[in-house]
């Protein structure tokens, strides 16, 4: 396994990875480098590896042989196998299946009173916590729908934000649904100060989206040089003129306790190996050749 520290983070990959990240200029020449093959067991500049200098001229050789000035991986490439990767199951398809699961199995048992049922249930959480302060209600709704239209308008979002969250944050892509499902509805509860509590996972969903813009804005200055120039043309104008005004529809309270709650935890909390690894790429990029 290699360690490899660049800027105060962190990444590991293993050994035989060696070759292709240096190739390609995702290891910078001032990172250090610890490995019990590569370096004896001690952290070494990159640049003072024999290895590193030979693997990185011929990387350059072949970029520039086919016409490249940049590192040929680009992030968010593994973006697809992150979500729905062939074996085992990802984050993301974790949290669609919980919520197509309980819509499924409420939708057999309720049939036609469905969407009336659920909002009744919505209520009997309500006077559950009022009455006895059990707060189940807070949990369970996250996974609970009005009617298809309204489960379907979720996954859809809720597939692309979880991606997203799931490549920066690894599987904290959990911790972020269900802290920020929580925010939303608590600020809900708050505020709406009545019942039924709200139903829905569009606060976590916007907790995924908040964690999105937290990153980009607190590791901006750290992003490759592309993924700057997305930040500011696409990223974020996205989030403003799209995500924003859609937070006014519905239960606009969850979706801003979700939101806020989401890139306070984005701006703060540690990205997981692909999160890390973009930053160590930009760095590498935008290092001197």
């Amino acid at each position: 396994m290699v360690q490899m520290r660049v800027s105060g983070s962190e990444l590991r990959f293993p050994e035989s990875q060696w070759e292709a990240w240096v190739s390609e200029g995702r290891v910078p020449p001032d990172a250090l480098i610890f490995s019990l093959r590569l370096t004896g067991g001690v952290w070494q500049r990159a640049d003072s590896l024999e290895l590193y200098r030979f693997f990185r001229k011929s990387g350059e050789e072949e970029r520039r042989e086919a016409g490249l000035s940049t590192p040929r991986a680009t992030p968010f490439d593994e973006l697809p196998a992150v979500a729905f990767p062939r074996q085992g199951l990802s984050g993301t398809e974790m949290l669609l299946g919980v919520n197509l699961v309980v819509a499924l199995f409420l939708m057999l048992a309720w049939r036609g009173d469905y969407t009336t049922r659920v909002f009744e249930l919505a209520q009997e959480f309500y006077r559950l916590f009022v009455d006895r302060r059990i707060p189940v209600g807070f949990v369970a709704t996250l996974f609970i729908h009005a009617d298809l239209r309204h489960l379907m308008a979720n996954m859809l979002t809720l597939a692309a934000a979880a991606a997203f969250a799931e490549y920066l944050y690894g599987r904290k892509v959990y911790l972020l649904y269900l802290l920020g499902g929580l925010a939303g509805a608590i600020l809900s509860f708050a505020v709406k100060g009545r019942g039924p509590m709200s139903v829905g996972a569009s606060g976590a969903i916007y907790a995924l989206i908040g964690a999105f813009a937290g990153y980009v804005v607190r590791h901006y200055r750290h992003l490759p040089r592309w993924q700057r120039w997305k930040a500011r043309r696409i990223y974020m104008p996205l989030v403003i003129l799209a995500i924003l005004p859609s937070i006014f529809n519905a239960d606009w309270r969850a979706h801003i306790g979700g939101f806020l709650c989401g890139l306070l935890l984005g701006l703060v909390m540690r990205p997981g190996n692909r999160g890390r690894e973009m930053l160590l790429s930009g760095h590498a990029a935008d290092a001197p050749r």
